[in-house]
């Protein structure tokens, strides 16, 4: 029979050398098919489309992003993709000799400029005077190499002797330092000033040794073990002021870094600095190569041949969106859940084509044994299925193509600001249509729709005529099932004509149709594993959507801080420049009950400003403080300004102390449920301590929890200690808590608690909070809060500043308004020196980042819930559709009604248990996943079983389930055994 089997049928059906008819032939036998199968081609159809959609959606979504991204980093830094800082002239040699090396440019330092003490308290110590930014040697204009400085006055220098400075130095007229004037007036536009060029030397004192600081190397000098000093011995260069630029100090580049006066450089600086013997000039060359993953190994190789004095960076921040990305925690998070995400679309994609293609095979089994004993060959049957596959796609691929772009669309113009907002902005939120990513969906889906096809052809290709009309190819009974096929019968009795064959537990409990429900169940079926893995697949869905949406709700939460009801800030000082004094204390203190007062008038008068809504009024100030053991939490280790936890238990470190006015403490009280009785007795003032922290580390956040009860804590102010005060407190050689300082030569010193601290004062904290009241924004240090009433607590801490806020319901033009009208009447308190933060425009674009991340996570939890109800109804329907033969005859021989609804129930609940145990496992797996990628960059994040949605996916597959059965049945209905079995050979 194998010999008779080889290929009679081919010559009949498909001869080699005329396989074009043959061919043909199939190809309408498998239109045909799908023709007559319309709800099931429909159904596979559009979970192709859906699967490929998710695809081109993420991949086009990920290709917008990243070019929006690129545009906006090289928009604030540049199109630099490496730095040499302190190049030498073999080094630039290198450099320019590097053909990967496609364009590069440098900035030189010409020397350091001194401000002088008189000057330096408001405008720092000093200035670097550096060659303004040029153009590369083969730079774009579109895409510069560095970012010229932002200008707020005047223009950039473009002839020798014309110079930029600081905007701060705009109309001030300085004391005489290294930077005049001509005719010792304030500075201005046009204004003739000389620059007083020289060198910063540091000297340590443990051993003498000295180096030149400059703006990279020389921004903080520690005053306990160093000792700097300046001279001008650089000469002098006289310029025009021809424009003032914003300066914040730093840059991303170490070329732009300090606060900078810029000259105009006519080609001859590089030279000169690179060539004379000085340390404080010094030149720092940016550059780009033609690949930006191979702009490190050209830095690198620099920095080995030690031709960068101060080192050499890479510019991470632009090229990470360009596919070269940095080892840092939170792109870990980030492409781990990315990751999650494209195996949860594969697998839903895979799991839905292939459950489609499963059970086309089983309900065309009488057809391809029928083609089989035509003699139809296994590669003829094989190319069947697969060209049905070929036909779905080629209808699917497209219209998910088209589907994932109009998505993207839709989505992009809904949440542009949004996006724009969480790129930090500066570049429009568009939708850049990639080839290549278009082609890798289409790919995708293609080899996913083949790979879900492959198995069920390789069934179909072997089912024999015999196998066909027994149906037994995807049918027989398992090992569990042949050992009980047949039960033990009583003592005595044997098998015969008389015998009764028990019913079983499932018959004893549902009659006849759980016996049979339970027959139909304990045979190996592969429409049954199919139904369970359709249910199981969906659930993982369903959970695993729903624990990504709430993972990033999460990362939301923590990173984004909105200010809820706080649209205008006003920061009030009595020590700073804008205010007489008549408040300031010596040693920068202020006197506490005096600027209460202040504070309640000026507020008295601003919160009936029109259009805004005031939140009250505080001030804040920074405690050291001491709290006893059974205060403090193990969190607490994670607060900053580093906490010290003692050997006795207890716990020293710095608090932020914030005294409300009258009116919002028993506001907050009343908000946190407590007493007003307790809290708002002046007599006997209670603290409530903020028990919820966000933190952000280097390169990971945390949520802290530091206090597990209240109690009283001591506040302590260290004493003078000849001009010299405590750094802090460790434990001593004894075991209990001393002080230490550094003396004048930088040696530590160590003191009994009882001798370093001047003053102490016990606060009792009566309340924990889990959050603060509006208007004290939380820095990640331990927060008291206070009312005013209990100023005198203040006595032994140190002064920093107080504030006000109002709200204008989000309205920034609204909070601009306000702001002229409180200007006003700031002029009419001099002892207050205030300043303003319209906070409105940030708040929208935090919201705005919030509901862009919101909408495409909910964008993509309604994709896969489409396709986990279209991957279950597409396989339970079908698989009832199959037995419409078994239906009918179950009909024929009596059960009808209430009896074939509780066998269908029977078998569904077993399909749903065992497809939910086997999805929440599943599932439970990706959030594991989910879990480990959040604590990479959340250390606080805990693992919790997602009840809501594993809740929501239980009531879903019910659902699904019920219409399922319900649309299968009705089709089944009508069928009667004459009209059941002569389908079946059709």
């Amino acid at each position: 029979m194998a010999a008779h089997r080889h290929d009679p049928g081919e010559k009949n059906l498909a001869p080699r050398r005329a396989g074009g008819p043959a061919r043909s032939v199939f190809v309408r036998f498998t239109l045909r098919s799908l023709a007559a199968n319309r709800v099931r081609t429909v159904v596979s159809v559009m979970g192709v489309a859906l699967s490929v959609a998710l695809i081109a959606a993420v991949l086009t979504s990920v290709a917008s992003l990243s070019n929006m991204l690129v545009e906006r980093t090289a928009a604030d830094e540049g199109w630099w993709y490496a730095e040499a800082a302190g190049i030498t002239e073999q080094g630039l040699e290198q450099l320019e000799e590097d053909p990967e090396v496609t364009d590069w440019t440098a900035v030189t330092d010409l020397g350091t400029v001194s401000l002088g003490e008189d000057n330096s308290s408001l405008f720092g110590p000093y200035l670097y005077a550096k060659t303004w930014p040029a153009a590369g040697t083969g730079s774009d204009a579109d895409e510069p190499l560095l970012q010229a400085p932002e200008l707020v006055a005047g223009r950039a220098p473009e002839a020798a002797g014309e110079v930029v400075l600081p905007h701060y130095l705009q109309n001030v007229e300085l004391a005489p330092c290294g930077l005049s004037t001509a005719d010792g007036g304030a500075i201005t536009l046009g204004s003739t000033v000389t620059l007083d060029l020289g060198t910063r030397t540091v000297e340590n004192l443990d051993d003498g040794s000295t180096y030149t600081a400059t703006s990279v190397n020389g921004s903080y000098v520690v005053e306990t073990t160093q000792r700097e000093s300046f001279s001008a011995d650089l000469g002098s260069i006289e310029v025009t002021v021809v424009g003032f630029y914003r300066s914040y100090g730093f840059s991303s580049t170490m070329a732009l870094q300090g606060n900078s006066a810029y000259v105009y450089d006519d080609g001859s600086a590089l030279a000169g600095a690179l060539s004379d013997d000085s340390a404080a000039t010094w030149a720092s060359a940016v550059f780009r190569t033609a690949d930006p993953a191979k702009a490190a190994d050209v830095a690198n190789g620099l920095a080995n041949a030690n031709e960068a004095e101060y080192g050499t960076s890479v510019h991470t921040s632009l090229i990470r969106w360009m596919g070269a990305t940095p080892d840092t925690a939170i792109w870990n998070t980030l492409y781990q859940i990315a990751g999650i995400l494209a195996a949860v679309v594969v697998v839903a994609g895979i799991s839905l084509v292939y459950n489609s293609f499963a059970i086309s095979v089983a309900e065309r089994t009488r057809q391809f044994g029928l083609l089989s004993s035509l003699g139809a060959s296994r590669r003829q049957l094989r190319r069947t299925v697969l060209v049905e596959a070929l036909v779905i796609g080629a209808a699917g691929i497209p219209a998910g193509l088209v589907l994932g772009l109009a998505g993207c669309y839709v989505v992009f113009g809904l949440v542009g600001e949004g996006l724009a907002a969480l790129a930090g902005g500066g570049a429009a939120a568009t939708v850049v249509v990639s080839p290549a990513g278009l082609l890798v969906a289409a790919l995708l889906g293609l080899v996913t729709l083949l790979a879900s096809a492959w198995v069920p052809a390789i069934r179909a290709s072997r089912v024999s005529a015999v196998d066909a009309i027994r149906q037994t190819q995807d049918v027989h009974l398992g090992r569990r099932a042949r050992r009980t096929r047949r039960p033990a019968l009583p003592a005595g009795r044997h098998e015969g004509a008389g015998a009764v064959r028990s019913l079983g537990l499932a018959g004893r409990l549902f009659g006849v149709p759980g016996f049979v429900a339970h027959r139909n169940l304990s045979r190996s079926s592969s429409k049954g594993r199919v139904t369970v893995a359709a249910l199981a697949v969906s659930v993982a869905l369903l959970v695993t959507s729903g624990s990504i949406a709430d993972v990033m709700g999460y990362a939301t939460e923590t990173s984004v801080d909105t200010m809820a009801g706080q649209d205008l800030v006003l920061y009030v000082d009595a020590t700073g420049a804008g205010a007489d004094q008549t408040l300031a204390l010596a040693d920068g203190r202020v006197d506490g009950p005096g600027m209460q007062k202040e504070l309640a008038s000026f507020y008295d008068e601003v919160k009936d400003v029109d259009g805004a809504h005031p939140n009250g009024y505080l001030t804040s100030y920074v405690a050291e403080v001491l709290l006893p053991a059974g205060m403090v939490a193990d969190d607490a280790e994670g607060l900053e300004g580093s906490p010290t936890r003692l050997a006795d238990g207890s716990w020293y470190g710095q608090a932020n102390v914030a005294f409300l006015d009258d009116a919002s403490w028993a506001s907050y009280v009343d908000e946190l449920g407590l007493s007003r009785d307790e809290f708002c007795d002046p007599a006997h003032p209670r603290a409530v301590a903020v028990n919820a922290y966000t933190v952000r580390g280097d390169e990971t956040y945390a949520r802290l929890a530091p206090l597990s009860a209240g109690g009283a804590l001591t506040s302590l102010e260290f004493a003078d200690l000849d001009g010299r005060f405590a750094d802090g407190l460790r434990d001593g050689a004894d075991g209990r808590p001393e002080a230490y300082y550094y003396d004048d030569s930088g040696n530590e010193q160590a003191l009994p608690l009882d001798q370093a601290v001047a003053r102490e004062q016990q606060i009792e904290v009566g309340a924990l909070a889990d959050h603060a009241p509006v208007g004290v924004s939380l820095s990640g240090s331990l927060q008291l809060v206070l009312p005013a009433s209990a100023i005198e607590l203040a006595d032994t801490m140190g002064y920093l500043r107080a504030s006000c806020s109002l709200s204008t319901d989000g309205d920034a033009v609204r909070a601009s308004d306000a702001q002229d009208e409180i200007e006003k009447i700031a002029a009419d308190h001099p002892a207050l020196d205030v300043t303003y933060t319209n906070v409105a425009e940030g708040k929208l674009q935090s919201r705005l980042m919030a509901t862009a991340v919101n909408t495409f996570i909910y964008c993509f939890a309604a994709i896969t819930g489409l396709i986990a109800v279209t991957n279950v109804f597409n396989t339970l329907a079908n698989a009832l559709i199959l037995r419409r033969r078994e239906f009918a005859v179950l009909r024929s021989i009596g059960m009808y009604g209430r009896a074939f609804r509780r066998m269908i129930a029977y078998e569904c609940t077993s399909y749903a248990l065992r497809g939910l145990a086997l999805g929440f496992a599943l599932a439970l797996v990706a959030n594991v996943g989910l879990y480990e990628a959040m604590a990479l960059s959340y250390s606080t994040y805990e693992f919790a079983l997602p009840w809501p949605q594993i809740g929501l996916s239980v009531a879903a597959v019910l659902v699904v389930i019920a219409v399922s059965v319900t649309y299968a049945l009705r089709r089944c209905g009508a069928t009667g055994v004459v009209e059941a079995l002569r389908s079946e050979v059709l």
